[in-house]
């Protein structure tokens, strides 16, 4: 008998043999098996697997590292992975995986095979496991979403097939094993709380409720729909709204302050078959937004409510208590799509914003990532505008701490002595509103690290001052992506660069559609000594948000400096319209390695401005540059000036 490979890829990644115990796979190598246990036998190319878990390594050296994972597999697992010339497989006679169980399953309809193939799924895919792989981290978050949203899909097929036969002790278990999954299913408390109610235990449908409110208000930061608070006023028969302690979604706003964003879903213009591409481009753009703590977001469900209703955007607004509308749609010709989107306002009742996009179909699912990405990054900027336009003229002791936050961040990004001032006090006013708001512990860390800049005191207090807040803001919410983005910062100012990376890592996983993470994760690699990667990093900051700040060319500056690349260097520089210190230092050491007279002479006519005191070599010997090489460069090219 064989010695066959089992995969186990639900709750976590396990590998096991029929005969004695597999030891020593490196997590990529266990990567490569779980990509390759979803294909199911499919052949995949040696070039994508490479790119996926090695595409930051340039592509000899990816080819390199796989022929080497493959290495590793077949002495620990034998013939586990089928090479055909240039494609992979995984070797289905040999290997049994969960997750291809798991996924021939998903259209059947026979309630003890769904059970069964429900009792692979141990907890999410992949759970916990990580690899330093962007592509690969990205493929492996849409997979476990995809196969969630299988669970839960089949789990309604068994429950609905279990109420249908009366058998309802069963169909209650498989009912509270969705939720365990997905806590915020409303459909589930919904079924479950009938369910309850017609057994006779009113009570206990009545606390399904509230803690189906306690769900949504704590992951999703939302309230039950009207569907549910529907179901529960019928079992309640009292014409209570809510239960007690349970806010309803108006008092919950004023509770946060934060806008209320609904995302409805979007007109498909296509044919029916491409209904699935405009749902899935709401979806993902819903799941995406939801990751931003600034936005308090309708849920999935209420929002579908109006899918190909002709209702009025007041009204909508109105009935899900949302303060801004996000609608859009989509249209398919050929290899051709367009989305276009539109950010309205429930206040003012217009359009602050719109945009089309027009892409290639290529991968179906590489376009809509792309186009969510985009989409997000600028909305999120456009609704916290919208937001501040709002409040200008209030007294900040009015204001909300959101809002007080706003006209901090507003000033902060002025870049002045003054406004840096005011930020400061803005930011402390938002946590004396509320002191658990850990995105304004944050700020404030991050206005502390402007004031190092304006030399508004000790530097080396100010950057105590400034860790002590964002690890503060990780107490309150250790989740907080703005935290660990500020924390990279601070551990930047300090010169420790690889810790830095680490925080920067963790926001970009905690938030990859922040712009500003990814600008930040290109300004660190190149400190670190990777200009090429911190190029690709800003540049896709850029594509994400349109409308970025002018310190994204600053980055990208130095990234083409230290490719030497001097002409370009000057070209991005020649687009800040108000260069600082760092910016200055970039075009006088460009200036002299293109011995461009004109740059040179503007360079020193922006060092001699009263207040600048620059000295460039000081300076630039201040810069966290970790490799040496990138030290002489810069300092050397400043010494031919003296």
């Amino acid at each position: 008998m064989s010695n066959r490979v089992f995969l186990l890829f639900f709750g976590g990644s396990e590998v096991r043999l029929s005969k004695g115990a597999a030891s020593g796979l490196a997590k990529k190598s266990q990567a490569l098996l779980a990509f390759l246990s979803m294909e199911d036998g499919r052949p995949a190319t040696r070039e994508r697997v490479a790119t996926m878990l090695w595409g930051n390594t340039g592509d000899e050296r990816a080819r390199h590292n796989l022929r080497q994972a493959l290495s590793q597999i077949r002495r620990v697992l034998g013939p586990a992975v089928c090479s055909d010339g240039d494609t992979l497989r995984l070797n289905t006679s040999l290997c049994d995986a969960d997750v291809s169980v798991f996924v021939r399953s998903k259209d059947c309809h026979d309630v003890a095979e769904l059970q069964e193939a429900l009792g692979l799924y141990r907890g999410d895919f992949l759970e916990s496991f990580h690899v330093q792989a962007e592509e690969f981290e990205a493929w492996a978050r849409g997979t476990r979403e995809r196969l969630r949203a299988m669970a839960c899909t089949m789990i309604d097929r068994v429950a609905g097939k279990l109420v249908a036969a009366g058998a309802d002790t069963e169909a209650e278990a498989a009912l509270r094993r969705k939720l365990a999954i997905d806590p915020c299913c409303e459909m589930a408390h919904r079924a479950l709380m009938e369910l309850l109610n017609r057994q006779g235990r009113r009570s206990e449908a009545m606390r399904q409720f509230k803690l189906c409110g306690e769900a949504l208000q704590r992951d999703l930061d939302t309230t039950p729909s009207p569907e549910t608070q529907a179901v529960f006023d019928a079992i309640s028969n009292s014409g209570l709204s809510a239960l007690p302690g349970t806010p309803s979604r108006s008092e919950t706003t004023q509770l946060t302050g934060k806008p209320v964003v609904a995302v409805l879903p979007f007109e498909n213009l296509s044919d029916e078959s491409d209904l699935y591409f405009s749902d899935g481009i709401t979806e993902d753009l819903t799941t995406a937004l939801s990751r931003f703590s600034e936005l308090e977001l309708i849920a999935r469900p209420s929002s579908f409510r109006y899918r190909g209703r002709a209702t009025p955007e007041d009204e909508v607004a109105s009935a899900l208590g949302a303060s801004f509308l996000v609608r859009g749609s989509v249209r398919r010709s050929g290899d051709a799509v367009r989305i276009s989107v539109q950010l309205l306002s429930a206040e003012r009742g217009t359009a602050i914003w719109a945009e089309q996009y027009n892409r290639q179909m290529g991968d179906v699912f590489k376009v809509q990532t792309e186009i969510v990405s985009t989409v997000v990054s600028t909305l999120v900027g456009r609704v916290e505008s919208a937001r501040l336009m709002q409040s200008r003229g209030l007294d900040p002791q009015r204001l909300e701490a959101y809002d007080i936050l706003l006209r901090g961040k507003y000033h902060h990004h002025l870049f002045t002595a003054a406004d840096c001032r005011k930020c400061l006090d803005l930011f402390k006013l938002a946590i004396s509103k509320d002191p658990d708001y850990a995105v304004a512990h944050a700020w404030l860390a991050c206005g502390l690290g402007q004031a190092i800049v304006h030399k508004l005191d000790d530097p080396a207090r100010l950057v105590d001052q400034s860790q002590a807040a964002a690890e503060h803001g990780l107490e309150l919410d250790e989740n907080e992506s703005e935290c660990h983005r500020v924390l990279a910062q601070n551990h930047l100012t300090r010169g420790n660069v690889r810790r830095a990376l680490w925080h920067q890592e963790r926001a970009l996983f905690l938030n990859p559609n922040d712009d500003r993470s990814l600008c930040a994760m290109g300004e660190i690699l190149t400190f670190a000594g990777e200009p090429v990667a911190g190029e690709e990093w800003v540049r896709k900051s850029m594509r994400l948000n349109p409308y970025h700040p002018e310190r994204y060319w600053s980055h990208l500056a130095r990234a083409l400096f230290h490719q030497q690349r001097f002409e370009e260097t000057l070209r991005v520089l020649d687009r800040i319209s108000r260069k600082r210190v760092d910016d200055l230092v970039y075009l006088l050491a460009s200036s002299a390695q293109t011995g461009s007279g004109r740059e040179l002479e503007r360079a020193r006519a922006a060092i001699r401005t009263p207040g600048t005191g620059l000295d460039p070599v000081e300076t630039a010997q201040g810069f966290p540059l970790e490799r040496a090489e990138d030290r002489d460069l810069l300092l050397g090219a400043l010494k031919l000036l003296d």
